[in-house]
């Protein structure tokens, strides 16, 4: 991939925060937890009633702004698209390019059909939330979408894999415009996955804690619009930032645990660098998949220890802290954050972090506060359930700000 070729013209969020970018950014300079008592759900028979949650008051917000239909995750992809395109100055309908479309997603539809399920015997109906791609319907009624429509589910890298197929595309000139996006609810199965695994949190996430005991599930969609840089520039405005490079690996030590060396996060890391042509320093912050899992944030911090040994520790931190772990929307969440970390020279920092893991010291954990200073590149990784993992490399959205 070219290292100035894909640029980032536009992004957009729903959020636990609420409606757009500008409120999930908000939210992460204000160093604000947004997990809490969940109001959709009757979780009393479940070791913690919070999550983060959209709330009830932006999720009817959406009917101004997107068709209705029974899956939100449908509509929250809907309006992340919607303000996206228009943050890149893009329009939704009129002649724009070759558009695609790449979304991540977990449980795509599959809240509808289980909770339908619930209900009794499957009418016709019902059996329509098997089919995945009507997590796209609604996006598809206030875009067009001329090119390829792709929903990837592989496991919660999901929303780094659609952000690299969507550069590959524009890379390779197969399309002009990419909406490359991850879209989740929240649902009661996912409630029942985790508690199951014994892996969730009772009242906070706290990524790379001593006293960390698990995840909390969240919420929402966000989107990257990815085009050419030159084409971005022939509009007459500024990338945002840059993909400098993605990749992708899949370690299959355990289905539900990464491998312990953390071997399939190192190699996408180190494949990214080299891709880039730059060193492990030029790294500025690692935005982590950070879960707050006993068995995930160890490995990856000695993974990213590992792979981005340098004269200095690497610079890393969790948003999940404050967002939860919103699945297959995680990753575009986290990338829309990195990209403003970009252009506000702001790391992030480790929101709920009391006392550090003697087992993390091999990176430089972000206090709470988080970090002033340049920000010129930032790592953002992802993994996945049966081994998955997908790392994507950002940039300044200008050369010489590098």
């Amino acid at each position: 991939m070219d290292r100035d070729g894909v640029a980032v013209s536009g992004v957009g969020a729903v959020s636990p925060a609420g409606l757009g970018v500008h409120a999930l950014w908000r939210a992460i300079e204000d160093r604000r937890v947004l997990t809490g008592p969940v109001t959709r759900y009757d979780l009393s028979g479940y070791p913690t009633q919070r999550a983060a949650e959209v709330p009830p008051g932006a999720v009817a917000a959406l009917d101004s702004l997107v068709p209705r239909h029974e899956s939100l995750a449908a509509r929250y992809l809907a309006a992340a698209t919607l303000e996206a395109l228009g943050d890149a100055g893009l329009p939704a309908h009129r002649r724009r390019g070759r558009l695609g479309l790449f979304v991540g997603t977990v449980m795509g539809t599959r809240p509808l059909l289980d909770r339908a399920i619930g209900r009794g015997p499957l009418g016709v109906a019902d059996r329509a939330w098997a089919r995945p791609d009507e997590l796209l319907t609604a996006t598809r009624q206030v875009v067009t979408v001329d090119g390829p429509a792709v929903l990837l589910a592989p496991g919660c890298s999901a929303g780094n894999e659609a952000i690299a197929a969507g550069a590959a595309a524009v890379a390779s000139g197969e399309v002009d415009v990419a909406i490359c996006g991850g879209a989740d609810e929240l649902s009661l199965e996912v409630f029942a996955f985790f508690t199951s695994m014994r892996a969730l949190a009772g009242d906070e996430v706290r990524p790379f804690d001593v006293g960390r005991r698990g995840t909390m599930p969240g919420e929402g969609a966000a989107v990257l619009v990815l085009e050419r840089a030159d084409r971005v520039a022939g509009r007459g405005r500024q990338p945002l930032a840059r993909v400098l490079a993605t990749a992708s690996a899949a370690d299959a030590h355990n289905q539900t645990r990464p491998h312990p060396d953390g071997t399939g996060l190192i190699a996408t890391i180190q494949t990214c660098l080299d891709r880039a042509r730059v060193e492990p320093d030029d790294v500025d912050w690692v935005c982590a998949h950070g879960t707050g899992t006993p068995a995930n944030d160890a490995v990856e911090a000695r993974a990213v220890a590992k792979a981005l040994s340098g004269r200095r520790r690497p610079v890393l931190s969790s948003v999940k802290g404050q967002l939860g772990h919103a699945e297959g929307a995680a990753a575009v969440l986290e990338a829309v954050i990195g990209v403003r970390a970009l252009t506000h020279d702001l790391v992030p920092g480790n929101v709920t972090l009391v006392d550090p893991d003697p087992e993390c010291a091999g990176v430089d954990l972000v206090e709470p506060a988080g970090r002033r200073g340049p920000v010129r590149r930032v790592l953002s990784q992802a993994y996945g359930f049966g081994g998955a993992v997908c790392t994507v490399l950002l940039g300044k959205g200008t050369p010489d700000a590098r």
